[in-house]
């Protein structure tokens, strides 16, 4: 087992909740410029959606209730069906059609008042310049380096001018709301805090940035509401609200078009380098965030690869001198990140979509051959992007590097990388471990051919690639309340979150898998989660998921055991010689030792039966689990 790294990230953080009282604030001097595209601006606001049980990255969804959200085959959520299929397939039961996602299609209310700024005086509190500085180096430490979105010297201006109390050189309107998101981004990232607190200190700050810019499209938009955009999309990812996150990265794309930053023209004809590269960050930044939603909402992308590419990427380490922020490795790093993205963007395009209005994520018989090739073009394809990484990029070369920032960079792009390429074989590991329909108890063994073979072995490289991440996410994890080396903690659950899933699929064919090796990141996983708990209600549902599956699943036979494991559950290999194994042998549900911090939920109470999979998607059951 990995041993955990010292975390030498230690910024010294106050505590972050806002100020209630008018005592020791700053309030918002009256503005001086306005955006004239935006001094007009109606409102377009949709009802207010509560937050859901299922959270913007992991894409979890209740199959037994219409949610009015679709989630297509690449979410992390749409693999635990699979495997929930699978399952009940093993087992002989009859698979009920999952309800059609109701996709609403309403405009929400429409009004078009003049605005008036900021007209609400709770809006015109800011927190105290000790506590905004903190907040500020915070998103400067961990979130400049990995998304370069804004001009950091003319930012820092008008920062210091907005608290001395003189006029800034853009939209005041805009700046105060973003810097609001920003705090709403930088508190979340303090781990030290309860989860309770910081979500609800995150909210205050996002409430803000809400009331004071009512989002239109009716008017022209501007680069730094584009800006504002992203920056939402990067805090509501932390969130449990994924349709605010899907539109809102939509809106930012939308509204960068509208200001022709997709055009190549628009960034070259600027007049200085600054100007063209911000642009250019601008413009890519909407790319990656598409390709991220897009990625974990199991959605079409927005914005086609031509589309993508029309516009030159940032200059890099190769062709640019750092500056007094290090924007040499960050615009490696960022550019690098867009380039990964865009293979990922490849991997949907090719494996995870359908022409019909069914997405697939296995591969098919009829297209085996075209698919495994595509497999093998899109992996050849991530291999050359690993080669070509500059050196301080590399983790084994950062690991000696002195260097904190592209240390931490170096550590995320290679989670990047493994996910990416867990994400290519996935599509291989559901049709190896997870039976199509008809391919039950008591099936023939499919033939012993070189493709079936291939298909094998790129289930077991998955399998390692899992096991890869889940020892880096437990090899760099912080103790000490900071976010140390590694991504904000919703990225780590989501990468623990996906990995936990291809290792119950595995658990499946312990007959080309070893046993031993599953049970061991099986471990680490829950390990490493259940370190989360404290940072994350979402974590906490995670642990939950995966043990109520793992455990369900388990239980269904048994033919092999390994009591000491988290899966101390037996389970009959896939091709059984006892067809109907799974019904006679029906172990007492056990209580697992995971369950440790539920300390007031027995599973046994959760109405655990072999031929009824329904409490899985039962939604008291997900509120217990919440709740406790």
């Amino acid at each position: 087992m990995s041993r955990p790294v010292a975390s030498t990230f230690r910024p010294v953080l106050p505590s972050p909740s806002p100020s209630k009282s008018t005592a020791d604030v700053k309030h918002i001097v009256p503005r001086h410029k306005r955006n004239a595209a935006l001094s007009d601006a109606g409102s377009v606001r949709a009802p207010d959606a509560s937050p859901s049980a299922i959270d913007s990255m992991t894409a979890v969804v209740d199959d037994g209730v219409s949610t009015g959200e679709f989630f297509g085959s690449s979410s992390a959520g749409s693999f635990t069906s699979q495997i929930k299929a699978a399952v009940a397939n093993r087992l002989g039961q009859a698979q009920p059609k999952s309800p059609r996602s109701g996709l609403s299609l309403g405009v929400g209310n429409l009004s078009a008042p003049r605005r008036t700024g900021m007209h609400n005086s709770a809006n015109k509190v800011l927190p105290p310049r000790r506590q905004a500085d903190h907040l500020m180096n915070v998103y400067w430490f961990y979130v400049d380096p990995l998304y370069p979105f804004l001009d950091r010297r003319k930012w820092e201006q008008n920062y210091a001018n907005l608290f001395a109390g003189t006029p800034i050189d853009t939209d005041e309107v805009i700046f105060v709301a973003t810097l609001n998101i920003i705090f709403a981004l930088a508190t979340q990232l303090v781990e030290s805090m309860e989860p309770e607190n910081r979500d609800e200190t995150s909210d205050v700050y996002f409430k803000r940035a809400k009331d004071l810019l009512d989002l239109t499209f009716w008017d022209s938009g501007s680069l730094e509401l584009v800006q504002y955009l992203l920056l939402m999309s990067q805090y509501l990812q932390s969130t449990s609200l994924p349709h605010q996150t899907w539109m809102i990265v939509g809106s930012a794309v939308r509204v960068a078009q509208s200001l022709g930053l997709h055009l190549p023209e628009t960034s070259a004809l600027q007049p200085t380098t600054s100007q063209r590269e911000l642009l250019r960050r601008i413009w890519h930044g909407c790319v990656l965030m598409d390709r991220m939603v897009s990625l974990t909402h199991g959605r079409p992308a927005m914005i086609s690869r031509n589309l993508a590419s029309a516009v030159p990427l940032p200059l890099t380490s190769s062709n640019a001198k750092p500056n007094d922020y290090g924007r040499l490795t960050e615009g490696s790093f960022f550019v690098k990140s867009v380039e990964l993205y865009e293979i990922t963007h490849r991997v949907l395009l090719d494996l995870y979509s359908e022409p019909g209005s069914q997405p697939r994520s296995t591969i098919h018989d009829d297209r085996k051959d075209e698919d495994l090739a595509a497999v093998m073009q899109l992996d050849s394809a991530m291999m050359k992007w690993e080669e070509s990484l500059p050196k301080f990029l590399v983790l084994s070369d950062a690991d000696v590097a002195n260097n904190d920032v592209s240390h931490r960079q170096a550590v995320i792009l290679h989670i990047r990388f493994l996910h990416a390429r867990m994400l290519l074989l996935r599509p291989v590991v559901a049709r190896v471990c997870l039976p199509p329909s008809g391919f039950g108890v008591g099936a023939t063994r499919p033939p012993d051919s070189l493709q079936s073979r291939v298909m094998q072995q790129c289930t077991i490289y998955c399998v390692e690639i899992a096991r890869s991440i889940i020892s880096l996410l437990l090899k760099y994890q912080a103790y000490d309340g900071t976010v140390g080396l590694l991504p904000a903690w919703w990225y780590r659950v989501y990468y623990l979150f996906s990995a936990a899933t291809v290792l119950i699929a595995a658990k499946l064919r312990t007959d080309i898998i070893n046993l031993q090796d599953i049970n061991q990141a099986w471990s680490e996983v829950m390990k490493v989660l259940q370190a989360h708990e404290h940072v994350s209600t979402s974590a906490r549902r995670c642990v939950a998921a995966l043990q109520i599956l793992s455990s369900k699943i388990l239980n269904g036979g048994a033919s092999t055991t390994d009591s000491s494991a988290h899966f101390d559950v037996t389970v009959s290999p896939m091709h059984s010689s006892a067809p109907h194994a799974s019904r006679i042998l029906q172990p007492p549900v056990q209580q697992d030792q995971s369950f440790s911090h539920f300390p007031d939920l027995d599973i046994r109470d959760l109405t655990f039966t072999v031929d009824d999979f329904s409490w899985l998607n039962d939604m008291n059951t997900w509120n217990v689990l919440n709740d406790t």
